[in-house]
């Protein structure tokens, strides 16, 4: 048992220890918490998901008595089927909202398959309805397959269309109305 009381020395030290003791826990479950948290938000920020595995289907094969005559079938006489090449992803790009106060972040996502990962695209921003493109102080990196990921903040009200262009590229647009 360890001695804890006021009237001793050793009670004294050992309140100490056990007070320095529990406050590194604490400090280190805070540090702890705040680095898992910052690190998280950090990989979302990146892009990272998880993808799920897809499973194996289960391997079934009937059973026959042993009695059973074996059945025969005649060769096929017409050839296999051939599935037609897939055609490549469209471009997508996306905002996460339609409707956004002005100096709100607004996130945009997409995909430039024909791309692939490392291109740097710039986002764009029509001026008037049927205006020239401006590039919008903000750019994204591909990933793999294409995909990338952006976000903007602006304070200008209206209706305004989004895009990225890069390396040959141009993404379909997005309207957002801010305001």
């Amino acid at each position: 048992m360890i001695d804890l009381s006021n009237e001793t020395a050793d009670g004294a030290r050992n309140r100490l220890v056990l007070k320095i003791v529990l406050g590194l826990v604490g400090v280190g479950v805070a540090v702890g918490l705040i680095f898992g948290f910052a690190g998280a938000s950090a990989i979302r920020a990146l892009g990272f998901k998880s993808e799920p595995v897809p499973e194996a289907p289960a391997a079934s094969e009937p059973t026959k008595e042993p009695d059973e005559p074996e059945e025969t079938s005649p060769a096929p006489t017409t050839p296999p089927t051939t599935t037609p090449p897939s055609t490549p992803k469209a471009p997508v790009f996306t905002a996460s909202s339609e409707s956004v106060s002005p100096g709100e972040r607004i996130e945009f996502t997409g995909r430039a398959p024909e791309l692939g990962a490392g291109a740097t695209l710039q986002v764009q921003r029509r001026e008037g309805e049927d205006g020239e493109w401006g590039d919008f102080p903000v750019t994204a990196t591909t990933r793999k397959g294409g995909k990338f990921s952006t976000w903007i903040v602006t304070s200008r009200t209206g209706s305004w269309e989004f895009r990225v262009v890069g390396d040959g590229f141009e993404s379909p647009s997005a309207r957002v109305e801010i305001g």
